[in-house]
């Protein structure tokens, strides 16, 4: 192989790897911050209809829990105490 076809080649393998990056964290992306309520009807969504219904449920369970234990979502209670007006707070405060 000359220089030429080398180089050529390794600038390939770096744009698929970038590509490869950029497609994994805008996946990541779009499931961050999301309720658990949200990322299970998410899930049920692109689970396919063929599965029964208690093993869709089972699998939901395994990935919530997973993502719950790497900080991806968040919980509904959390939500709701997030949604406070601090603003707001501070005023009846004063």
């Amino acid at each position: 192989m000359s220089k030429k076809s080398l180089i050529l080649l390794l600038l390939l393998i770096v744009v698929i790897a970038a590509v490869s990056k950029k497609s994994r964290s805008r996946q990541s992306s779009e499931w961050h911050g999301l309720t658990e309520s949200e990322a299970r009807s998410k899930l049920d969504a692109k689970l396919p209809g063929k599965i029964p219904a208690e093993k869709r449920s089972a699998i939901s369970d395994k990935v919530v829990g997973k993502m719950r234990e790497r900080g991806v979502i968040v919980d509904d209670a959390g939500e709701a105490a997030d949604q406070t007006d601090p603003v707001a707070d501070d005023a009846t405060a004063s």
